[in-house]
């Protein structure tokens, strides 16, 4: 099971409806401000919305990331985030992998999920993996 590690990237350090900018700055360790950018970038290119699915798509792409489609156990039900160690391996956790939730992305990195609050109750979605 995955340990729980509060991380901000917020340079304001604030608790706001950013999970996107600040779970991409933080998997790709790029700054906040460059995580919002390649935001703006990426939804002007394509014409999809900030916060949009499809835009973190293009940009995990664009940064050697592979989209990975959503775990299921043997009996098909949901892995929740916390579960997810039994799925990835140690180099996808030592890199750190993207995890969709429902209206929320985390990181999971270093056996840990790296985020504002714990999601780790929640079912993983799909997750993006280093190449």
């Amino acid at each position: 099971m995955l340990d729980y590690k509060e991380f901000n990237i917020n340079p304001k350090n604030r608790r706001t409806t950013d999970c996107t900018t600040r779970a991409i700055a933080n998997v790709l360790n790029i700054s906040y401000e460059q995580a919002l950018k390649e935001q703006y970038e990426m939804a002007l290119k394509h014409c999809y919305g900030l916060c949009d699915d499809k835009t973190t798509d293009f940009i995990m792409k664009k940064y050697g990331f592979e989209k990975q489609k959503q775990p299921r156990k043997l009996d098909n039900k949901k892995y929740l985030v916390r579960e997810l160690d039994e799925v990835l391996t140690d180099k996808e956790m030592k890199e750190g992998v993207l995890v969709r939730i429902s209206r929320h992305l985390t990181v999971i990195r270093n056996n840990a999920i790296e985020d504002i609050w714990y999601c780790g109750r929640k079912a993983a979605g799909v997750y993006y993996t280093k190449k």
